[in-house]
């Protein structure tokens, strides 16, 4: 009996990624369906996050930045540099807010930020929509700005 020659699967879109790119209307554009978010609704973002991705480019920088949650906030470590944001999730809605007195003033320790930290927040605090990619992730995005997050 021979074998069923098999065919090749088809060959990936060179460029294809799981980062959707932010539209003009705030939400990930959907032309691509390997960035369509895929069903099931994020209940919530409590673990450890990194930052795979900003505003539909992937983080290609010489460092990797790393978020922590819990049931109601998100902070980049150390927690002393007062990088702390509530969040709230309801469906595919998600909004950010900066924690009083987290923001603004000097905080307890001076860290070096990493340059696209304040990207990063800019998504978060301009953030809409959450929801998952094909590949597992946390696209989070609104009015132009997106963050896409893989567990650690």
């Amino acid at each position: 009996m021979a074998c069923k020659v098999q065919p090749d699967p088809p060959a990936a879109r060179p460029g294809a990624t799981d980062i959707a790119q932010p539209s003009s209307t705030g939400t990930a554009a959907k032309s691509d369906p390997a960035q369509i978010p895929a069903p099931g609704a994020v209940e919530t973002l409590a673990g450890e996050w990194r930052v795979a991705g900003i505003d539909g480019a992937p983080l290609d920088e010489a460092y990797g930045i790393a978020l922590s949650a819990n049931e109601s906030e998100m902070w980049w470590e150390p927690r002393c540099a007062q990088r702390t944001r509530r969040y709230n999730i309801e469906g595919k809605s998600i909004s950010f807010r900066p924690i009083p007195g987290a923001q603004g003033e000097t905080p307890p320790c001076l860290p070096g930020l990493p340059a696209r930290l304040s990207d990063v927040e800019r998504a978060l605090d301009t953030a809409t929509e959450i929801g998952r990619t094909p590949s597992n992730g946390v696209l989070i995005s609104g009015a132009g700005h997106s963050v896409l997050l893989f567990s650690q």
